[in-house]
C-alpha cells in the first residue's frame, strides 16, 4: 500500500510539487486541499499596469478532496477541512500566511480582489517595502494613489531608496512618512506591511503563537519530521523566489531525489516603478533601468505560461 501524502494549499512552492505529479502518484496516495488556480503573485502587478491579460495559475488536473485546512493534529496525523477529516503519512504545507489587517489584505491574493483594484480610481496603500512601492507605482499609472511608510524600501542603500522616493513623487503619488491614522485614508486602502502568522498554525500546535512555523535544515517541521513547509510559512523562508525554491527542494525528498540539506541563498527581486524601468536588487547590489525591466517580463510571462 502507498503512503498517504496530503499536499495543502496551491502557494508557489506547492506549484512547482504539483508540477511532478505523476512522478509522485506513482509512489504516494495523493490527496490534494486548496484551490484549483491561484494568483502568482510575481506578476499581478503587471496586470494593474495592463502589461499581462492575467497573472491566473493553475494546479495539474488533481482534483481536491476540499478547500481549506482548518486545523492539523500532528500527533494523529490528520487534517480537518471543511469536508471532514483526511489521513497522512506524509503532508506538505503551502497554505500561506496572511496580511496584517490593515485595510483590505493583499494575501490571500485573488482575481476578486484584482477586479477592485482595477475598479477604485483612488488608492491608499501602507508600507514602503518592496511590494507597496511596486504596487504604487502600477496603481499611479490609473490611479491617484497615496502611500503611508514611514522610509521607502529600508533594505537597498540610502541613495537608491532617495532615487525611487522622488520617483515616487514625480510620478503624481503622495508619499506620507508617517503611520495612517485612523479614518485617514482615501479610496481603496491595501495593506502591504508584510504577512502575519495564521491563528491556527499555534492552534494545531506546529508553531508558538504569533510565530512562523519553524523548521529543520531539511524543510521539515522542527518537531514533527513528516510534515515539510514551504514558502511564507516558514520562518527560515522569505519572498516568492524562496517559496518555488522550496517547493522544488520538497519534491525531491519526496521522490528520494536528494539527501542533502535545503541551502539558502541570496535572491534577485525586480520590481516595476516608471513606464519601461524597473529596479533590481541582490542583497545591496542595484539596478534601476531598462533591461531589468524586459528581465521581470519575461520571467514573469513564462511563469505564467507554464501554469496556465
Amino acid at each position: 500500500m502507498k503512503p498517504k501524502l496530503v499536499l495543502a494549499g496551491l502557494g508557489h512552492g506547492q506549484l512547482e510539487i504539483l508540477d511532478r505529479i505523476e512522478e509522485i502518484c506513482k509512489h504516494y496516495d495523493v490527496r490534494f486541499i486548496g484551490d484549483c488556480q491561484t494568483i502568482y503573485t510575481g506578476a499581478f502587478p503587471q496586470v494593474i499596469a495592463g502589461l499581462m491579460d492575467s497573472a491566473t495559475v493553475r494546479s495539474p488536473q488533481l482534483e481536491p478532496v476540499a478547500k481549506r485546512v482548518l486545523s492539523i493534529d500532528p500527533i494523529q496525523q490528520t487534517v480537518q477541512t471543511e469536508n471532514g477529516m483526511f489521513e497522512y503519512d506524509q503532508l506538505v504545507l503551502a497554505t500561506g500566511a496572511k496580511s496584517r489587517g490593515i485595510g483590505t489584505p493583499l494575501k490571500p491574493m485573488s482575481q476578486a480582489l484584482l477586479d477592485r483594484i482595477d475598479s477604485s480610481s483612488v488608492v491608499t496603500i501602507v508600507g514602503g517595502g518592496k511590494a507597496g512601492v511596486e504596487l504604487a507605482f502600477t496603481c499611479a499609472m490609473t490611479k491617484d494613489v497615496t502611500l503611508y511608510a514611514k522610509r521607502i524600501l529600508p533594505d537597498v542603500p540610502l541613495h537608491r531608496q532617495k532615487q525611487i522616493e522622488r520617483l515616487l513623487v514625480k510620478s503624481g503619488i503622495m508619499v506620507v512618512k508617517q503611520r495612517l491614522q485612523d479614518d485617514a485614508s482615501e479610496g481603496l486602502l491595501l495593506d502591504a506591511t508584510g504577512v502575519v502568522p495564521v491563528e491556527w498554525w499555534a492552534e494545531s500546535e506546529l508553531a508558538k503563537p504569533d510565530n512562523f512555523i519553524a523548521t529543520d535544515e531539511y524543510l521539515r517541521h522542527h518537531q514533527f519530521s513528516n510534515i515539510y513547509v514551504t514558502g511564507d510559512m516558514a520562518s527560515c523562508l522569505n519572498g516568492g523566489v524562496d517559496a518555488v525554491r522550496s517547493g522544488r527542494f520538497v519534491a525531491k525528498r519526496l521522490l528520494s531525489e536528494t539527501s542533502q540539506p535545503f541551502r539558502r541563498r541570496q535572491s534577485m527581486n525586480i520590481l516595476l516603478t516608471t513606464p519601461g524601468r524597473a529596479l533590481l536588487t541582490f542583497g545591496q547590489f542595484t539596478w534601476h533601468g531598462r533591461l531589468p525591466y524586459y528581465v521581470k517580463r519575461f520571467i514573469d510571462s513564462r511563469y505564467v505560461r507554464h501554469y496556465k
